[in-house]
């Protein structure tokens, strides 16, 4: 078995980490090791006799999971032309939702 780790910037919550796993679930010859949402990395082992990275690649693309760089964090998402325009957003937490928010809310 060969190890292979892809960045998947689209696989960043945790809806697509499962979605992403399923893809291989029962594979035989792919097996998921670790997949992050947070650092948008997929890690696998694979069996060099029965595929190869490329058509690794292929089938998640299919799926629409294309493998690429991640994006820079701090820079504003280049497919939301609108995120630029919007402006800053303040939230304050209200005093009532404060306040019940105590032990009692986890029972």
């Amino acid at each position: 078995m060969e190890q292979l780790a892809l960045s998947v910037p689209g696989m960043w919550a945790d809806h697509h980490v499962i979605a992403v796993r399923g893809l291989f679930q029962g594979a035989e010859d792919v097996r998921v090791t670790g997949a992050s949402a947070m650092d948008a990395t997929l890690r696998l082992e694979y069996d060099p006799a029965k595929t190869d990275p490329q058509s690794i690649a292929a089938r998640l693309e299919e799926a629409g999971y294309a493998i690429g760089e991640a994006p820079d964090a701090d820079a504003p998402p280049t497919d939301k032309p609108a995120w630029l325009t919007a402006g800053v957003r303040v939230t304050s937490t209200d005093l009532a939702d404060l306040t019940m928010s105590g032990d009692h809310r986890k029972y």
